[in-house]
């Protein structure tokens, strides 16, 4: 053969070696990459501040919301503000112990769905069944507390868990 043969064959081989080269490391980094990852959140808890009698112009629904983070959880809270002037006229009730307790469970309830709702426009999907029950906690002692969480009693209650895929 030729020189010029052995050259030409020389630089296809090299081209062609550069090109599996990079083809090769291309799919190992895309492999990397479509790893599926997921981000997990939980509604922990709802509840409503239950209202002195003469502080009773507005109830106040939570739902708690944690963010599962490898270092712990970040919270948040999804508030709602219940007229109960209202709430009692749409009702036609008189204000009583039983009103406020109703009124109190209804912005607990509204709390609680904002939260989903919320979990859904932001792409999450609810993970399993949940099953949540709604307290009342007094005003006097939510303000007490920095963590909210020695205000309850989660006998019969858990958490509600949402998961989504993670955006990188």
């Amino acid at each position: 053969m030729k020189p010029v043969t052995y050259l030409f064959l020389g630089v296809l081989l090299t081209f062609a070696g550069i090109f599996g080269y990079t083809v090769f490391t291309q799919t190992i980094s895309a492999q990397k990459v479509a790893r599926i990852q997921w981000e997990y959140a939980a509604i922990t808890s709802a509840y409503a501040i239950g209202p002195n009698k003469d502080r009773v112009n507005r109830i106040y629904g939570m739902a708690e919301i944690c963010y599962l983070q490898a270092n712990g959880c970040r919270r948040a809270e999804v508030k709602h503000e219940l007229d109960y002037g209202s709430y009692l006229q749409e009702r036609a009730e008189q204000e009583t112990f039983q009103s406020r307790n109703d009124a109190s469970l209804k912005a607990a309830e509204i709390a609680f769905q904002k939260a989903v709702a919320q979990f859904g426009s932001e792409g999450w999907e609810i993970v399993g069944e949940p099953k949540l029950d709604f307290e009342f906690v007094n005003v006097d002692d939510y303000n007490k507390f920095e963590n909210k969480s020695v205000l309850f009693e989660r006998m019969n209650t858990k958490a509600v868990y949402f998961k989504r895929l993670k955006t990188q």
